[in-house]
């Protein structure tokens, strides 16, 4: 036997579904409206150096990778200078590869003996 419906119970499904449907709708929106907050660069630039710190391994990896690529750099810097010379700036290139490469691998050994070195220099106060 089929459920027998009146104008009047249709009209109230009717009602239902439509407040059903602008709820869920305006659900809808809300999260597309996140996921667009979301996918801007800036935000997923944001969200990827949030993470990055959040990660003591990637910060340290981060601190060994500048290191070494600055101490290439400046190691570069200091043999070549401004030189046009193609070998001379080949020679540059190589050395600054290599420094930056040792100092990427041994950056704790550095990062220890400078540390070290600079308290020699810098005596806390003995208290009295």
């Amino acid at each position: 036997m089929e459920k027998q419906y009146t104008v009047e119970s249709l009209r109230e499904e009717i009602q239902a579904l439509e407040i059903k449907q602008a709820k869920e709708g305006k659900l809808v929106k809300e999260q597309l409206l996140i996921t667009y907050e979301n996918l801007k660069p800036i935000n997923i630039l944001k969200s990827i150096v949030k993470d990055f710190y959040s990660s003591d391994n990637y910060t340290q990896d981060f601190m060994e990778i500048v290191a070494g690529m600055t101490s290439g750099f400046v190691t570069k810097k200091l043999i070549i200078g401004k030189s046009k010379n193609p070998l001379l700036k080949l020679v540059g290139l190589a050395l600054q590869f290599g420094m930056t490469t040792f100092v990427s691998k041994k950056f704790n050994f550095i990062k220890d003996s400078v540390v070290h070195f600079l308290s020699r220099f810098v005596k806390e106060k003995e208290p009295e």
